[in-house]
């Protein structure tokens, strides 16, 4: 009997030991499914469900086999307390082009607005800088944002201010003869800019302010009023006749000639020459075609000079020129102003 006895006795013990593992087992099983969370994970276009009893985002990540690089980005903090049902946004860096200060920058950021990405890679922008696009435009993948540097400056420059030749007519001077009664002296000024760099590189240029420090002095030259012309380059010339005259400019276009390019007599004139600086259209029953002449300005702008009348115009009557000029917006600027024709020998 005392065998038997000892044999029940170990089957006891062994019976405690299996039931207590069971016991441990389902204790297990029942804190699991008690304190297990169901975690979803959107990685781009994948989506990752698990089950965790980590309290951290970082954990739950570990066990998704999800690594993450410096510029990616979570919809929650990486030591974020798990949550059951909790869904994590995983949003992937993705390359962008910034330049700026002379550089390229091949950078990684999951960050969609400009304004963003320049905060993420502390980039600092100046209240005047412009940013293509606008800080808060949306950036998609090889997009370029570009940064323009701008610096305003105030600059001041001393310039000269040429003087005038003026030329005074005397009958008490002999024919042919000139005479200088005052020499012309340069005036200074200093002129103050407000000057942009976009870059480094000068965009815009105003001038803010302008102060006269010196005034120039007239050239005083006199001459006989009968039959000679000091021209502009300091040319001696003969004249037979001095004509004032009301002086508008003309040039190639339509609005001027009436005639299109693809006209058979586009830049001809009316003696069958090809208009040109110098040309100019006058009334033949004032002054002949074929003339040479010499055309003053009687303001301060620079004289037309020599020129050859070969051309006329239907509005040109009387005492009336029109000066050819190859740039259509220096013909409008010249307008209608009164000029000193003289008729050469």
């Amino acid at each position: 009997m005392k065998p038997l006895n000892k044999l029940q006795s170990i089957l006891k013990k062994e019976n405690i030991i299996i039931i207590m593992t069971i016991m441990m087992i389902l204790t297990i099983i029942s804190i699991e499914a008690i304190f297990s969370k169901e975690i979803t994970i959107r990685d781009d276009n994948k989506e990752i469900v698990i089950e965790t009893l980590s309290s951290r985002v970082d954990k739950a990540l570990e066990k998704a086999s999800i690594s993450l690089n410096d510029h990616d980005k979570l919809s929650v903090e990486m030591d974020a307390k798990l949550q059951d049902g909790m869904s994590i946004e995983v949003k992937r860096a993705f390359d962008v082009i910034v330049n700026v200060d002379g550089k390229e920058l091949n950078i990684l950021t999951a960050n969609n607005r400009v304004v963003d990405i320049l905060k993420e890679y502390n980039i600092e922008i100046g209240e005047k800088d412009k940013i293509l696009p606008s800080v808060d435009e949306e950036i998609f993948p090889k997009d370029v944002i570009t940064i323009i540097r701008v610096e305003e400056k105030v600059v001041k420059e001393k310039l000269e201010i040429p003087y005038r030749s003026v030329i005074r007519y005397s009958d008490e001077i002999e024919a042919g003869k000139i005479k200088k009664s005052v020499d012309g002296e340069n005036g200074k000024k200093e002129v103050e800019y407000r000057v942009v760099y976009e870059n480094g590189i000068e965009s815009l240029r105003e001038i803010i302010n302008e102060e006269i420090i010196k005034e120039p002095i007239d050239e005083m030259i006199e001459k006989g009023s009968e039959k000679y012309l000091v021209a502009s380059r300091g040319e001696v010339v003969r004249y037979k006749k001095v004509v004032t005259m009301e002086a508008t400019a003309y040039d190639l276009s339509v609005g001027s000639t009436g005639k299109t390019p693809d006209h058979p007599q586009y830049g001809i004139t009316f003696s069958g020459t090809k208009a040109r600086p110098g040309v100019v259209a006058v009334d033949p029953r004032v002054i002949p075609l074929g003339s040479k002449l010499y055309v003053e300005s009687l303001d301060s702008s620079k004289d037309y000079g020599f020129a050859s009348a070969e051309d006329t115009g239907g509005a040109i009557k009387g005492n009336k020129i029109d000066l050819f000029m190859e740039d259509s917006k220096a013909a409008w600027r010249f307008g209608r102003r009164n000029v000193r024709v003289y008729i050469l020998d």
